[in-house]
């Protein structure tokens, strides 16, 4: 198994993980989030706002309001307005205590955000929070779902047993509740392959992989973009198990289904393209990496000023020699 540096471990990670499944955002999309439809979505909650504004409805549903705004800018990756929204709907959820676990949802979807501008520390707050809020509401899906969001941030900032064990008792709640988001399960089997893999506990891995792709097979549709992080995940812990020819051919079906779902400038098929790249660079296909190399070029063009988390295609690329 290669040794990976700091450098993949930080960057690819905080594209391929802790951007991979934020619940709402998850919920949120669709296969055409990406198209005017999604626009059409946003100018109908802007509406909506202000005409809550004007009759004076209460801030919690003015609240939950910016909340659905918010989730439509971050799937359609305007992450600036998203940010603005999240923020306005925590404001006015915060006071209002039957909106206790709307204000949770967005503070895990904010730490999102914070995390693509690669502010883990204001990410690790934002979730901490969330984890107070969920812990005085005693839910423990919402708890548990908290618990894999902060795996995530230990798996950036390469703390990988403490990921691991996090993403384990994240897990552990979620299973054990009557209903849990399948949202929340299938983010865990995702970070704990990453966790492991990075521990070097990668047959481990492979295992939480395969549970990924079983559950997404189970409770998605088969073209989902969830169906796709969980087979970009598979492809990953297929490669660093010593079957690349298995693990190209699933990171390949992950792009292609991801490509379908997420919009050219999504820092999550970035990070897709990033992984197969690098997976080219080990197998000395240079000219195919360099293809991908040109791809990612130019899509982080398309990203603007958000994307400070996106790391240079050729630092990444060497990184792995």
């Amino acid at each position: 198994m290669i040794a990976l540096s700091s450098t993949l471990r930080s960057r690819v990670l905080l594209l391929l993980i802790a951007l991979i499944l934020s619940i709402g955002v998850i919920r949120a999309q669709t296969p055409t989030a990406h198209t005017p439809t999604s626009q059409e979505r946003i100018d109908h909650y802007l509406e909506s706002i202000r005409a809550a504004e004007q009759n004076h409805l209460p801030q919690a549903e003015q609240g939950i309001l910016w909340e659905q705004l918010a989730l439509q800018y971050h799937v359609a990756t305007d992450f600036h307005n998203a940010e603005d929204a999240y923020l306005r709907a925590m404001h006015l959820l915060k006071g209002a205590p039957a909106s206790r676990a709307d204000y949770a949802s967005a503070l895990d979807n904010l730490a999102s955000l914070y995390l693509i501008y690669g502010r883990s520390d204001d990410a690790e707050s934002a979730r901490k929070q969330a984890i107070k809020v969920r812990q005085k509401i005693g839910n423990p899906a919402d708890l548990g779902d908290s618990l894999v969001h902060m795996a995530d941030i230990a798996v950036v900032r390469h703390q990988f047993k403490q990921a691991e064990r996090l993403a384990v008792h994240g897990l552990q709640l979620l299973e054990s509740s009557s209903n849990p988001p399948r949202e929340g399960i299938l983010s865990a089997y995702i970070t704990l392959t990453y966790a492991r893999c990075f521990r070097g506990h990668c047959a481990e891995g492979l295992i939480n992989a395969k549970q990924a792709i079983a559950f997404a097979n189970a409770q998605f549709q088969s073209d989902s973009t969830a169906r796709g992080f969980a087979l970009e995940t598979l492809g990953f812990a297929e490669w660093k198990n010593g079957a690349p020819q298995d693990g190209e051919k699933t990171m390949l079906e992950s792009i292609q289904l991801l490509r379908k779902g997420l919009a050219p400038a999504d820092p999550r098929l970035t990070g897709a393209l990033l992984q197969y790249q690098a997976y080219l660079v080990d197998a000395h296909r240079s000219a195919e990496a360099q293809e991908i190399r040109e791809q990612v070029t130019r899509m982080n063009g398309q990203t603007g000023s958000y994307c400070q988390g996106c790391v240079s295609v050729y630092s990444l690329s060497s990184s792995l020699r």
